[in-house]
């Protein structure tokens, strides 16, 4: 029996994944009190105006990538200013979404990315299958994504849009059972000292799969003011 690991029972799993979801609400509520500030401020004109506009919507991309890098070396408090820091800009990003969407279209979307998230993320916490097989297959997908996004930039097909918001949603709740399997299976192993930094991690990666989901199913489902 290993003896020097957190998870000595099914409550103390239980409790540390609790942590997780916990963590990665606080970004989404973060997110999205940002991005409602920012709307009912009328400040989107002026944020999205020019050069300004471009580094709001990429700084959230140049953060992930900064949190991916640095991020194993950082303290705990630098990876939760870091985790929030990232939550707010990212509301930033989607306050342009919240200008163009009606408040009605952005809370269904809501509404329907917590149900399926929920819904993955508890089948790949209580399923006994091991997930991590579908691990790069779920990477490439994303890689797939960011390719098939940035050609579309220049061909600006409504149809291609359409494909790309449908896979995104498959796609990322795939990585949301993954993840959420993989987060489980981690805990057993890890000490008392790494389940703080494993439960921002964790809340990292599962508040990336519920915003992508969002945005893609607002895009979908979404009608404009």
């Amino acid at each position: 029996m290993i003896t020097n690991t957190f998870i000595q029972s099914a409550e103390s799993l239980n409790t540390a994944v609790a942590g997780v979801l916990s963590r990665m609400a606080g970004g989404v509520v973060a997110t999205m009190l940002v991005a409602m500030i920012v709307t009912a401020l009328g400040l989107v004109p002026v944020l999205f105006s020019g050069v300004l506009g471009y580094v709001i919507v990429f700084l959230p991309l140049l953060m992930s990538l900064y949190l991916a890098w640095k991020g194993e070396s950082m303290e705990q408090e630098q990876i939760k200013f870091w985790f929030f820091a990232f939550a707010s800009a990212m509301g930033l990003s989607l306050s342009l979404l919240f200008k163009v969407y009606t408040s009605a279209s952005i809370v269904q979307a809501l509404v329907c990315t917590t149900v399926s998230f929920l819904t993955l993320a508890g089948w790949g916490y209580f399923t006994k299958r091991d997930l991590s097989g579908f691990g790069p297959w779920l990477i490439a997908g994303v890689i797939g994504l960011v390719v098939a996004s940035l050609l579309n930039i220049f061909f600006a097909s409504g149809t291609f849009h359409l494909i790309i918001n449908l896979l995104t949603i498959v796609i990322f709740l795939g990585l949301t059972a993954y993840d959420m399997n993989r987060i489980r299976d981690e805990f057993y192993l890890a000490d008392h000292d790494s389940v703080s930094r494993l439960q921002w991690f964790g809340a990292l990666s599962l508040y990336i799969n519920f915003i992508n989901i969002f945005v893609s199913l607002l895009q979908l489902l979404g009608s404009k003011e």
